[in-house]
């Protein structure tokens, strides 16, 4: 978008394909950082402690509902996302070649 008007084209359509690249990326470099952290401490031996450092250990790292769960899904739909645009970016494309060569002057036979 650009001095208030939306600018589509097959250009704009990649542009916003490699932005959603670009997230998914970060997302899945913020997954592996938290992979690496390692085991909570600090949380001492007493039950209480070690059952603090399980819970923060499986909401960060955990199934669903985990911070690097949720983070991979939105890396994914980042992806489908990329793919979205650029099917989009071809399409236009397509339907401006086909547009095109219908307003181009046909052969009438001389009429």
């Amino acid at each position: 978008m650009s001095d208030e008007r939306v600018v589509v084209d097959a250009q704009a359509a990649e542009d916003c394909a490699r932005a959603c690249e670009t997230f998914a990326s970060s997302m899945r470099d913020i997954v592996n950082t938290v992979g690496d952290v390692g085991h909570y401490r600090g949380f001492g031996t007493l039950p209480s402690g070690v059952a603090l450092a399980a819970k923060y250990a499986e909401s960060t790292r955990g199934g669903p509902g985990s911070l690097t769960f949720t983070l991979d899904r939105h890396a994914e739909v980042a992806m489908k996302l990329a793919d979205t645009f650029r099917r989009m970016g071809d399409q236009y494309v397509e339907t401006d070649d086909a547009v095109a060569a219908s307003l181009r002057p046909s052969d009438t036979g001389g009429r």
